[in-house]
């Protein structure tokens, strides 16, 4: 694999790194064919957005896919994910993180010819040498910072998403350009971009997931709720006070910052969370947090990961299963029913989605 584009080739002072709609030029994509393998989340997204944009698209998938009919309905060209990428002069991998280097050396690779560039919406494969291309192959990396479905909904309404964007083999510059513009087609450059490298996308999007969004956050909600129900308070409670109002801050941290956010809510509120945030995440979390992400560095997060979906995910399934019999979740799933009357969600956002990838494996 090549070695990353380095923040010097391209970012002499930070806002180098930056760019806009205004750096994009969409005739880059004139006479070309752009490949999406996978038509989920992201795939869907894509494909769409693009075909709206005027580019030539074809839709990759497995025979027997679930989503072939779907994409055809929505006036797609679907075919296989081996044609797809003979036809296809850039292939863009949807596809979940543990399939897509068996992929590309079984039915990808063998399709490409000269001129081809493979581009990714999430820097694992590369990062962690799952996909393998030679060093004359370039390939980008545009990876929208939201799920699929929201993309689309701000597509749609004439706005679009930030994106993360990176390029890796020969003529750095092309590719770059080539990236800005499939961005700009697909909706990913309305709200600006980033240049980062494969590597630095992949291990800072797994250390967020995994010490805020989908790990330490859900962990400090459980244990706060614990805390609470174990002092006799009541599951609905703990449920309101520690989990349904998260999302209020969030929001308010989303479109403020942190420190916009303080100054929204009660001063008992400011003073008290100022007090006790430190005592919660002490030096033990951030102990933690220095191992976590030392293990993602270092590669043992990918092996691990790799080797339990290779076996059928069971350690996974279990902890889902185990999880989804706590009080907390019990608790919620009988107040859903009233809260969802709130409407305080898109039900145009898919809950279930990663905002990666595909759940489709081809």
């Amino acid at each position: 694999m090549n070695k990353p584009i380095s923040d010097a080739e391209y970012a002499p002072e930070p806002s180098a790194r930056r760019f806009d709609r205004s750096h994009a030029d969409r005739s880059l994509l004139a006479g070309r064919t752009v490949a999406i393998l996978g038509y989920g989340n992201q795939g869907h997204a894509h494909a769409l957005n693009l075909r709206d944009s005027g580019v030539q698209v074809v839709v990759g998938l497995r025979e027997g896919s679930a989503r072939w009919s779907q994409a055809a309905d929505q006036g797609l060209m679907v075919t296989s994910v081996e044609e797809a990428s003979r036809r296809g002069q850039i292939i863009m991998f949807l596809l979940p993180d543990e399939v897509q280097g068996r992929v590309y050396d079984e039915q990808v690779a063998p399709q490409l010819e000269a001129g081809d560039v493979l581009a990714f919406a999430h820097g694992f494969a590369l990062a962690f040498d799952q996909v393998r291309p030679p060093a004359d192959q370039p390939a980008i990396l545009i990876a929208p910072k939201g799920q699929g479905h929201a993309l689309r909904q701000a597509f749609v309404a004439g706005g679009g998403l930030p994106s993360l964007l990176a390029v890796e083999g020969p003529h750095p510059e092309e590719s770059l350009a080539l990236a800005l513009a499939y961005a700009d087609a697909c909706g990913a450059l309305a709200g600006g971009a980033t240049l980062t490298t494969f590597r630095e996308e992949a291990v800072t999007d797994q250390f967020g997931e995994q010490a805020v969004l989908c790990g330490g956050m859900v962990e400090l909600i459980q244990a706060a709720f614990e805390t609470l129900t174990e002092r006799g308070y009541s599951p609905e409670m703990a449920y309101f006070e520690c989990l349904h109002e998260v999302k209020i801050i969030a929001d308010l941290i989303h479109a403020h910052g942190v420190d916009g956010m303080r100054t929204m809510i009660s001063s008992t509120a400011a003073y008290g969370g100022l007090r006790a945030g430190r005592r919660v995440i002490g030096e033990e979390s951030r102990t933690a947090m220095r191992a976590l992400l030392s293990d993602i560095e270092e590669g043992r997060f990918a092996r691990d990961f790799l080797a339990e979906q290779n076996h059928g995910s069971p350690e996974l399934a279990q902890q889902v299963e185990e999880e989804r019999e706590h009080l907390m979740q019990r608790t919620g799933r009988g107040l859903r029913r009233f809260l969802d009357d709130c409407r305080l969600t898109d039900p145009r956002v898919d809950p279930r989605a990663d905002p990666h990838v595909d759940r489709e494996t081809e």
